[in-house]
C-alpha cells in the first residue's frame, strides 16, 4: 500500500488538471463531526465532544456552477474519542470527487460521489504495552451540501457525506467481513476565485 498516497495524487492531478476557462475555483476549510457507522455515536454526541471533531479542506472548480471536481481531505484526532480502550484513534481520508450542482442564484445545492482513500492509525493500551495498527485502505464517498453565497467570493458550506471502504476491514480492527464506514456532517467557509 505504499504507492496508495501517489495514486491519489495521480488521480486528483487528472481530474483537476484540465481546468476550463470558465471554471470557478473554490476552497472551503470545513469543521464537522463523524457518526454512525463505526463510530457508535450520533452526529450530535460527536460534535459536543471537541476531542471527536473533524477538521479539513475542499479545493475544486465548477463549470458554470453545474459540472465540477474536487478534492476533500478530512482529519479526525480522535475518531473513537478520548477514555475509550483506545489511547489514541485518528482517521484521515482523502477523496477525489465529481460533482454536480444547482446554481440556483446565490443558494447552491450539490450532490457528489469519489475515490480516494481512508487511512486509520490506531494505539490500544494494555497492561504490557501499547499496540498500535495502521490501515489504508481504497473507499468512497457520496453525498452532498449546500452553498449559501453571500458575494461573488465569500459563503457558507454545509455538507453530508458517507465513507466506506471497499474492501473488508483489518482483522485486528473490524468485525469479520465488515467494511468500515461512517458519516460526515460539517459547515464550512467557501471562498471562490
Amino acid at each position: 500500500m505504499r504507492h496508495t498516497p501517489m495514486a491519489v495524487v495521480g488521480i486528483l492531478a487528472m481530474l483537476l488538471g484540465p481546468s476550463v476557462a470558465s471554471a470557478q475555483g473554490y476552497i472551503t476549510p470545513f469543521v464537522g463531526g463523524n457518526f454512525g457507522g463505526d463510530t457508535s455515536t450520533t452526529l450530535d454526541q460527536s460534535i459536543n465532544d471537541a476531542s471527536r471533531l473533524a477538521f479539513g479542506v475542499r479545493l475544486g472548480a465548477m463549470v458554470h456552477g453545474v459540472f465540477g471536481v474536487e478534492s476533500d481531505i478530512g482529519y479526525t484526532s480522535n475518531f473513537y474519542g478520548t477514555g475509550s480502550i483506545f489511547n489514541s484513534s485518528n482517521v484521515l481520508t482523502v477523496m477525489a470527487n465529481v460533482v454536480v450542482g444547482i446554481p440556483a442564484g446565490p443558494v447552491r445545492p450539490y450532490v457528489t460521489a469519489g475515490v480516494g482513500i481512508i487511512r486509520r492509525n490506531i494505539d490500544v493500551s494494555s497492561v504490557e504495552s501499547v499496540v498500535s495498527f495502521a490501515d489504508t485502505q481504497f473507499a468512497y464517498d457520496i453525498g452532498g451540501g449546500l452553498n449559501i453565497l453571500f458575494s461573488r467570493h465569500v459563503g457558507i458550506n454545509g455538507d453530508l457525506r458517507y465513507f466506506r471502504n471497499f474492501g473488508t476491514g483489518n482483522s485486528y480492527l473490524d468485525v469479520t467481513n465488515q467494511k468500515f464506514n461512517f458519516a460526515r456532517g460539517s459547515v464550512g467557509l467557501v471562498l471562490q476565485f
